[in-house]
């Protein structure tokens, strides 16, 4: 531990209590010598004004009783790993996010890179030897996730023109509800009301979006968990159907421990597992399905197991 993080493990532990702390009790807290929490407190008295007193009555060491609440250290003080952590995190939001964030976080990563620095950690050390990988993560314009950030946040309705996957466009006003992020991709929870009902909206294909005055509807939580969360993926809608999916011996002691749907139940049957889970569409459910076969059979329900086959037939012509 270095006399930073020293620095600032005392200044939380002089913040939590009310009591002066013991110095024996310090140093078991910092993991160090006594001598080595007096040298810290005095530096932090010398050079940080840090208001620290010793009591001699209670044979500890605190804050001034009326400085206790206003003290703080100046600049931004983590310890070496939180501040590794924060850099983990700027490295997965640049990564992940298009770098959509970068311009707003500019300034708090020069900090944290000045502040790793001085402690002998370099922050290009994060792109050498930490390595993320997004894959299928669609582009969207910075400005118009900015905008959709801000109409989720201040409560306010969209407009916006929206091309669907067979690329069709319709315009319509939405009252954004949640912003997901979700297999590498945005996308927004709203009430449209062109529909009159909830919809699931890719950031990615709004071709034009406006900001509105209108206030937004606001759905109860209630409904939007019932919604959302009720089916498998993405697709909203409650869940109509169960689907009861066979994995073989090859890949069954993975599967087990994979969750595909929060609600989801799994049982062995000898060397087989079987995983079953409820939906409402079938879209995103059977191109999971096709990432593991030959390994998986559907079992229930009739209607899934005819899709799956017709998908496959599909892509066997292509092959002829």
């Amino acid at each position: 531990m270095d006399k930073f993080d020293r620095f600032q493990l005392l200044h939380r532990q002089f913040r939590q209590h009310r009591k002066p702390i013991p110095i024996a009790r310090l140093a078991a807290l910092l993991e160090c010598s006594e001598k080595t929490v007096k040298r810290a407190i005095e530096n932090m008295r010398d050079y940080l004004d840090a208001p620290i007193e010793y009591v001699p009555e209670a044979k500890g060491w605190a804050y001034v009783a009326d400085e206790q609440d206003h003290y703080e250290l100046p600049g931004l003080w983590l310890t070496s790993a939180e501040l590794q952590s924060l850099a983990l995190l700027l490295q997965l939001l640049e990564s992940f996010g298009n770098g959509l964030l970068n311009q707003e976080l500019v300034v708090v990563e020069q900090s944290i890179t000045k502040m790793l620095t001085a402690r002998g950690i370099e922050r290009s050390a994060f792109d050498q030897h930490i390595k993320v990988l997004p894959l299928s993560n669609r582009y969207v314009a910075s400005h118009m996730f900015a905008q959709v950030c801000e109409a989720v946040l201040k409560r306010r309705r969209l407009s916006i023109s929206y091309r669907n996957y067979q690329q069709q466009v319709s315009r319509r006003e939405i009252s954004p509800q949640t912003l997901v992020y979700y297999r590498e991709n945005w996308y927004v929870d709203a009430w449209c009301h062109l529909r009159n009902g909830l919809r699931t909206f890719s950031v990615a294909r709004l071709t034009e979006l406006s900001v509105l005055d209108q206030s937004a509807w606001a759905v109860a939580s209630e409904q939007l968990n019932s919604h959302f969360t009720a089916g498998y993926g993405i697709f909203s809608g409650a869940a109509k159907y169960t689907a009861v999916l066979r994995f073989s011996a090859e890949i069954a002691h993975e599967i087990a421990m994979q969750q595909w749907h929060p609600e989801q139940c799994g049982n062995w049957d000898a060397s087989d597992y079987l995983l079953s889970l409820p939906y409402s569409d079938d879209r995103e459910l059977i191109q999971d399905i096709l990432r593991y076969c030959p390994h998986v059979r559907v079992e229930q329900p009739p209607e899934l197991r005819q899709a799956v086959h017709k998908r496959l037939q599909q892509a066997i012509q292509l092959y002829k």
